[in-house]
């Protein structure tokens, strides 16, 4: 947490920066530690009224740190492949997007699609480790 606060307001001292453009620096060079502030992430993480202080950032970005760990926790497939906070945050606003641009059925199939997709290859790794 102090790593997180301590580089928001670092930049926030700077004219015309904050915690949400601070976010997006940061989330440049650190996308492992640090999530982009956008509204959809806010309001798919976050309970109460949008905002953009720091205080809210650090609820995001922490939910975002959990939610890697809950993805990276079932990674059974590349071991290379790590989930980082700014990939969830995409993530949540590609849903937010499709959603709000009435693509629900798309959406839908499109992880109904990668959910099949997902038990075909552990049920090849399995017939492969067992042969």
């Amino acid at each position: 947490h102090d790593l997180v606060r301590d580089s928001i307001n670092e930049l926030c001292n700077l004219r015309g920066v904050g915690p949400a453009t601070a976010s997006a620096i940061l989330n440049v060079y650190h996308p492992d530690q640090f999530a982009f502030m956008d509204d959809e992430v806010i309001e798919a993480l976050y309970e109460g009224k949008r905002g953009y202080t720091l205080k809210i950032y650090e609820v995001v970005n922490e939910r975002c740190g959990e939610i890697c760990g809950e993805l990276n926790s079932q990674n059974t497939g590349d071991a290379d492949k790590v989930w980082t906070r700014c990939e969830v945050g995409k993530v949540l606003w590609t849903v937010a997007a499709m959603k709000a641009f009435g693509q629900d059925k798309l959406l839908s199939s499109l992880l109904e699609e990668t959910a099949d997709l997902n038990v075909k290859k552990r049920k090849n790794e399995v017939n492969a480790h067992l042969t």
